[in-house]
């Protein structure tokens, strides 16, 4: 046969006949070895919280003293991105005038932002290149085999197709920019 289970530890007291006296100091018994067990399991459960939090707290402050200091790393060279790309200019002046007057609008530190208005910019003086491009293909002025641009020290004149350095349209003989063909 099998052991009988042993009895558990903290029980109600057993209904044995006994005088109301000894029912009362049997209870006050009880209840004081459950109030110790009870201090002794809430000091124990401090502790355990106060090592917990103490070991948290530390590795927690260290990963967060990290990450701000790489955001603030992120942040610096984020506004530093942005600042050459405002010093970027194009030789095309309807080009750098959309820049100019979308980069008001960009915060110092707004790298997304700032890579939008610089897109627009460049967007700007390739339509304006593919427009002066198809006019002159549409003339028949390009040839079908690309050759030198222009004569030779001629600088950066090749800029303003049609063009002059001072903003003249010569094709046309109008100021810059051209009414004609906008340049």
């Amino acid at each position: 046969m099998s052991d009988p289970p042993p009895p558990p530890q903290h029980t109600t007291p057993a209904a044995i006949p006994m005088g109301f006296s000894a029912q009362i100091r049997l209870l006050r018994e009880t209840q004081l070895s459950q109030a110790h067990r009870i201090s002794a399991l809430e000091h124990e459960n401090s502790l355990l919280k106060a090592s917990l939090s103490h070991s948290c707290s530390s590795e927690t402050q260290a990963r967060i003293s990290a990450l701000e200091a790489h955001n603030t790393y992120l942040l610096a060279r984020r506004t530093e991105a942005v600042t050459q790309l405002l010093n970027l200019r194009t030789l095309h002046q309807e080009s750098a005038n959309a820049f100019l007057v979308r980069a008001g609008d960009v915060g110092e530190d707004d790298f997304e932002g700032m890579l939008g208005v610089w897109a627009t910019s460049v967007t700007t003086l390739l339509n304006v290149q593919q427009r002066a491009l198809g006019m002159v293909s549409a003339r028949g002025q390009m040839s079908v085999f690309g050759g030198v641009h222009g004569a030779a020290g001629c600088g950066l004149g090749y800029a303003w197709m049609g063009g002059a350095w001072v903003g003249w349209c010569y094709a046309h003989s109008l100021p810059y920019p051209c009414r004609v063909c906008g340049h």
